[in-house]
């Protein structure tokens, strides 16, 4: 289990690396573009994502499940990665015969569209070979070739783009398209051995299994499906009823947002061993396992959901003037507390998705998208990009809700209790009071500054208090590595 907090915790620190990276990359993108390009090239990243939804078909969590299961039996392994590569190149054939079809809706030319379809194929493959990958175990090197290389390699190939006289836009998605082209060959790098054998073999899959596999990964497809279009939905909504420069703003709105997701993405590490702990039917060890996990989370996300209520206007401002409104910092505060909320329920969702109950959350992900876009259609008009938010936010807070009241109905599992409710009071009070406190003792005119010191005093003081309440724990954990080292040397 220790191993597993270790690839958890190198996880996260990669995370937070590259999402840094990428960061400052938005910034140089949104200073470049205006909100309107800006908002032009959001709606590109927008539809690659979703379909590659159809591309993917759900095979990439398949394969982290299935690669999981079958593990030592290399045969398996290999043909439920070239099967799925197959199925998703195959896929993308009538794929693009509809996206010729949907050209006018979607606003896009003969030349948009044969950019989208190259970044929709790149996102197919990088999602199987991540989701063999993650199977395998390997979830620290998918985490730094997507976070950390990645993020490099489309800065330096956007300056180099700029620097040649091509165009911002076509600049942006350039880099996009052949940095991940890179990272692709660097994923296949650390299985091309695997890749060359399977070429060489016949496929060791019954037709059943075929069945049974596509099957499954229709279900987890529908899943994430939906919930990749409830990400997505607020852009692709902006842009229909209102405009590219509120499709701009808003994303910088969510740049932010995102951050708290760096917290919560490294316990992907746990997919495979929720899917492992329920086959053995060790249920309370899962149990277990998601308290450790939604305490950690909450420690981590809630100093940043005050930072961004008392310092929105400030961040906002590092992508430029253009983006500082009141309907931004509003849409930041309601995405920034719907996410709190999602982070401190844990990845509750994963473990419908894990074990056989991966039906209700396909249920709850219809159920919400269904509320977004009614809500969407509703407040749109009235309330700009705020009334998106508010959309957006309210079906993350009810999809999280219903899956842990069913969790705990259809497996027993309850991540809560009456330490996790005082630690967030706890902290929520703390966190509060200290960045106003803070706000009338610092002032300094420099954005960047003010962002940076309130940030480290923050989280340092939450640290020395974490370090503080929890030193009984911490003490055990260090005797346990001694002694684990100890052990190691003697053997």
């Amino acid at each position: 289990m220790s191993e597993l907090y270790k690839k958890a915790g190198g996880t996260f620190l990669l995370k937070f690396l590259g999402l840094g990276i990428a960061f400052v990359f938005q910034i140089i993108l949104g200073r470049i573009l205006n909100p309107e390009l800006y908002g032009e090239y959001t709606m590109y990243l927008t539809y690659s994502t979703v379909f590659s939804i159809i591309t993917i078909l759900g095979m990439d969590r398949n394969l982290i499940k299935e690669i999981a299961r079958y593990k030592g039996n290399e045969s398996k392994e290999k043909t439920l990665l070239k099967f799925s590569t197959k199925i998703s190149l195959l896929i993308t054939i009538p794929l693009a015969g509809v996206l010729v079809l949907l050209k006018s809706f979607i606003g896009f030319t003969n030349y948009g569209l044969l950019l989208l379809l190259s970044m929709i194929v790149i996102k197919s493959m990088v999602g199987i070979l991540d989701g063999y990958l993650q199977g395998k175990g390997k979830v620290v090197q998918v985490t730094l070739l997507n976070s950390v290389v990645n993020n490099i390699l489309k800065m330096i190939l956007f300056v180099i783009l700029i620097l040649l006289k091509v165009d911002s836009l076509n600049a942006a998605i350039f880099s996009f398209v052949l940095s991940e082209g890179i990272t692709i060959i660097l994923r296949s790098s650390q299985i091309v051995k695997k890749i060359t054998v399977i070429t060489n073999s016949k496929l060791s899959l019954s037709a059943e299994e075929k069945k049974l596999f596509i099957k499954y990964s229709l279900t987890v497809a529908l899943i994430t499906g939906i919930g990749l279009l409830l990400q997505n939905i607020d852009k692709i909504m902006i842009s229909a009823y209102l405009d590219l420069n509120s499709v701009g703003v808003y994303k910088v709105a969510q740049n932010y947002v995102s951050l708290i997701s760096v917290f919560v993405t490294p316990f992907v590490a746990f997919w495979p061993l929720i899917s492992k702990l329920y086959n053995e039917n060790n249920i309370g060890q899962i149990e277990k396992e998601m308290k450790r996990i939604v305490r950690i989370v909450t420690y981590l996300v809630i100093p940043m959901f005050f930072i961004f209520l008392f310092l929105g206007n400030d961040l906002l401002a590092i992508f430029g003037e253009a983006y500082v409104t009141n309907q931004a910092y509003l849409a930041l505060i309601i995405l920034a507390f719907s996410f709190l909320v999602d982070a401190v329920s844990g990845p509750i969702g994963s473990i419908l998705t894990m074990t056989k109950h991966v039906k209700f959350a396909l249920y709850n992900n219809i159920v919400a998208l269904i509320i977004n876009i009614v809500l969407n259609i509703v407040l749109i008009g009235r309330f700009g990009i705020m009334g998106v938010a508010f959309a957006t936010g309210f079906s993350i807070i009810l999809n999280n809700i219903i899956s842990i009241i069913e969790v705990k109905l259809l497996l027993g599992i309850f991540s809560y209790d009456y330490r996790n409710l005082i630690q967030i009071i706890s902290m929520g009070l703390f966190n509060y009071l200290l960045i106003r406190i803070l706000i009338n003792l610092i002032s300094l005119d420099n954005i960047y500054f003010r962002i940076i010191l309130f940030g480290t005093i923050i989280y340092g003081l939450n640290l020395i208090i974490l370090s503080i309440t929890q030193r009984k724990n911490i003490r055990t954990f260090l005797d346990r590595r001694r002694e684990n080292a100890n052990n190691n040397k003697n053997h």
